[in-house]
């Protein structure tokens, strides 16, 4: 008789075992970065075990996307939809940095349904109570795209390291020049060039900046101009 995982002191395999392995390695490699041969070898089975469990590589990431989805906390409603907002946006962001390549697949075709729809009926549910009214499912999708599309963005310049540096470099080359923009530009990036610990506090500012811009403009162009009415 052939040995078998229990005889030989492996653990079973079902579609949550599956989800955990793809979730490591979504961290380590990105959503797009692994295979099923690698998923298989990270839970010690064959390939097909895969397919009979959960299916196609396709069905395997929405598990991941939707175990992702289950990790964004959603925070508590005060009545300022604002202030809400960018509670839940910013656990998101961090929650898919953790993850790279899940913000581009969310921004481009949208969660899918499962643990987002929580995410979704609060989120929509605040907007109306806000007075968004009809609105509401604009405004919602306007808020999420532009998140993930922010943290799409600082994925994929994760991985352009020598390259963004490069780039870096050729800004801080022009700090003293004469056209004022490019000059203006320089001084902006030049810290960020030279210490990792500034990058990052950039783009959270940058990130807060975009979020006030958006709320604020939605706020002012949707919801005031609907109560005018």
């Amino acid at each position: 008789m052939g040995a078998t995982r229990r005889t030989t002191n492996l653990p079973a395999i079902d579609a949550d075992s599956i989800c955990d392995a793809a979730l490591e390695l979504t961290k380590q490699f990105g959503i797009d970065g692994w295979s099923i041969r690698q998923l298989a070898k990270a839970i010690k089975a064959h390939p097909s075990i895969v397919n009979y469990h959960v299916g196609r590589r396709e069905d395997v990431v929405h598990l991941v996307i939707n175990r992702v989805n289950a990790e964004i906390d959603l925070p508590e409603y005060n009545g300022d939809w604002k202030t809400w907002f960018r509670l839940l946006l910013g656990n998101m962001r961090r929650t898919l940095r953790k993850y790279p390549g899940v913000s581009r697949r969310l921004a481009a075709v949208g969660p899918g349904l499962g643990e987002s729809d929580r995410i979704i009926n609060r989120g929509i549910q605040v907007l109306n109570d806000a007075g968004f009214g009809d609105q509401s499912g604009i405004v919602y999708s306007i808020l999420l795209c532009q998140t993930c599309a922010f943290v799409a963005t600082e994925d994929d310049r994760d991985k352009m390291g020598e390259l963004r540096k490069e780039a870096g470099a050729a800004y801080v080359s022009a700090f003293s020049a004469s056209e004022s923009g490019v000059a203006a530009l320089a001084k902006t990036i030049k810290p960020l060039v030279e210490e990792e610990g500034l990058r990052r506090d950039f783009f959270d500012h940058q990130f807060s900046i975009l979020l006030n811009a958006l709320l604020d403009g939605l706020d002012k162009d949707m919801l005031k101009s609907q109560s005018a009415y």
